[in-house]
């Protein structure tokens, strides 16, 4: 018996027999005869796994929610009492261990306000922690621009425009404890600000160059002609934008998350040639 708040814990009678469900963020939930548990990796499990979709080997924490009654007197509280299947929006006495329920995680138990299977907050790993931590580590490349012509551009002169940089990425995965999550990019577009007030966006040869050494004929779908040069030199953005999937332990489906993008921005200079008439 230890000394925490100024209540007393009242453990419920056993539920009924075992079901499975899933987190609000895709912790695992099983109904036992002893009550609710919830699993989910520990923060310290949480790594890059060459396995995809697949659990990992990382500590587990486990969770159950307990009601009480607030009395004056001591907290009493046993943690292997029968827990319940919270209300939500209703304050609940909230315990998390590794291995042994009577050895609590770090900072439990604790009291708490409950919002949903998902709310372990500070424990445990959400497949979307994992989600975040597998697209953290795609590791984009800022864009590297090359111009053909490579350094003056010309007025009237189609300049292509080109992103050199890597476009394409392998899927990155991450996993704790029974929690992992997939991501994956896929290449959007090219948005390019060409310093002049006019933009330009590229979904094809977006990285295609000029080729000094080809005899044959060559064309780019992503180029831009300057029609004056006032203002010259300018400064040209490249924003590549990548589509962002992945998939986790609570939504095995590869569903699109959102997009991510990348910006460079480099000055160019624009001339105006003169014709010389005799």
């Amino acid at each position: 018996m230890c000394r925490l708040l100024s209540v007393t814990v009242v453990l419920v009678l056993a539920l009924g027999p075992a079901v499975s469900a899933e987190g609000i963020e895709g912790t695992g939930i099983v109904l036992t005869p002893g009550g609710l548990v919830v699993t989910a990796g520990s923060p310290g499990s949480l790594a890059l796994s060459s396995e995809p979709g697949q659990p990992g080997r990382g500590t587990t924490i486990y969770c159950s929610w307990y009601n009480f009654s607030v009395e004056f007197g001591e907290y009493l509280f046993d943690p292997i009492g029968d827990s319940v299947w919270p209300s939500v929006n209703s304050t609940y006495l909230l315990n998390c261990w590794t291995r042994d329920p009577a050895q609590s995680y770090p900072g439990y138990p604790t009291i708490t306000k409950y919002r949903g299977p998902g709310d372990i907050a500070g424990s445990a790993v959400s497949s979307e922690d994992a989600a975040r931590f597998a697209r953290a580590h795609i590791n984009f490349e800022l864009p590297r621009i090359q111009l053909s012509p490579p350094s003056r551009q010309i007025v009237g002169v189609p300049t292509w425009l080109a992103v050199v940089s890597r476009l394409r990425y392998d899927q990155v995965s991450a996993n704790a404890g029974p929690v992992w999550a997939s991501a994956r990019a896929s290449l959007r577009d090219v948005t390019w600000n060409l310093g002049n007030g006019a933009s330009r966006v590229c979904t094809r040869d977006v990285s295609k160059v000029w080729d000094s050494t080809s005899s044959h004929p060559q064309a780019s779908r992503c180029t831009y002609t300057y029609v004056n040069s006032a203002g010259s030199p300018f400064n040209l953005t490249a924003t590549v934008r990548w589509n962002i999937w992945q998939r986790t332990n609570s939504n095995p489906s590869w569903h699109q998350w959102g997009t991510i993008s990348r910006t460079t921005t480099i000055p160019i200079n624009v001339t105006q040639l003169q014709s010389a008439i005799r």
